[in-house]
């Protein structure tokens, strides 16, 4: 009898702290802020009433969007707003403004809640370094207040969002959620659980070659372990990016009201 109770203590004891360990990697990490003078300083601003142009000195250039009622009140910590960030593809960076730029300042984005747009420039042709990417979003964080450092989007494309998927691997307090399409990054089993507290939108094709022999696994896994995640797989079109007007099959749900779900999570 006395060993019966043993093992059933044990066992309990067991669940527990599995229980334990289950919801200490499903919380997401407060993200801590490193200063660099190099990410942090502007050496080129432009302003043309809609999107600020700056460059710093580490060579990054990019766009920023600040909802009108902001633009003059950067400073302004109670604004919260929530920030996307878009990452292009391949030799797509001076494109990156007109496609993914313009999609997340439209109404259909904004009226959900207004939000802050980040379109960043690679420094050569496409991303490489998540520590400086990481340390180029953290610096614009901190000059401007009125985002909310806990609700950043990331948005990618191609190799854009193979990179975006790498960069939240490789710091998952960044994120708050994460939208991929025609991604191909592989986490490690290990990358998996640091990712657990995000949210992703992963949308592939079966006819993007080379692709989606890479990437498919990677959404499925996602949507399998990371709450609130949705995995698409079209079997037409080929190499293509998320939109606005996409529709989440064998669901009622869209596009949208994934991206509004996320931004009402606390």
């Amino acid at each position: 009898m006395k060993r019966k109770i043993l093992i059933c203590s044990f066992g309990i004891a067991f669940v527990c702290l599995i229980g334990f360990f289950a919801k200490k990697i499903t919380v997401r990490k407060s993200l801590e802020l490193e200063f660099d003078a190099d990410y942090f300083w502007a050496e080129s601003i432009l302003d043309d009433g809609k999107w600020f142009y700056e460059k710093v000195p580490a060579g990054f250039e990019y766009y920023l969007y600040i909802p009108e009622e902001y633009r003059k009140d950067r400073r302004n910590e109670s604004a919260k707003l929530p920030l996307i960030v878009t990452f292009h593809g391949s030799n797509d960076k001076y494109a990156a403004r007109l496609k993914f730029g313009r999609m997340f300042v439209d109404e259909k984005i904004q009226s959900i809640k207004k939000c802050a747009v980040l379109v960043l420039h690679s420094r050569g042709d496409y991303f490489t370094n998540c520590y400086d990417v990481k340390l180029l979003i953290e610096n614009l964080l901190m000059r401007n207040e009125c985002i909310d450092k806990s609700c950043i989007i990331g948005f990618g494309h191609s190799q854009g969002a193979e990179f975006v998927v790498k960069l939240a691997c490789y710091e998952p307090a960044l994120f708050k959620a994460v939208i991929s399409g025609s991604g191909y990054y592989q986490p490690t089993f290990w990358e998996v659980l640091r990712v657990l507290p995000i949210r992703f939108y992963w949308k592939i094709a079966k006819k993007d070659k080379g692709i989606y022999e890479q990437g498919y696994r990677t959404g499925r896994i996602l949507a399998r372990f990371c709450r609130n995640s949705v995995n698409i797989e079209l079997d037409s079109r080929e190499h293509f990016w998320v939109e606005l007007g996409d529709k989440i099959p064998n669901s009622e749900r869209s596009f949208l009201d994934w991206f509004r779900s996320v931004l009402e999570e606390e």
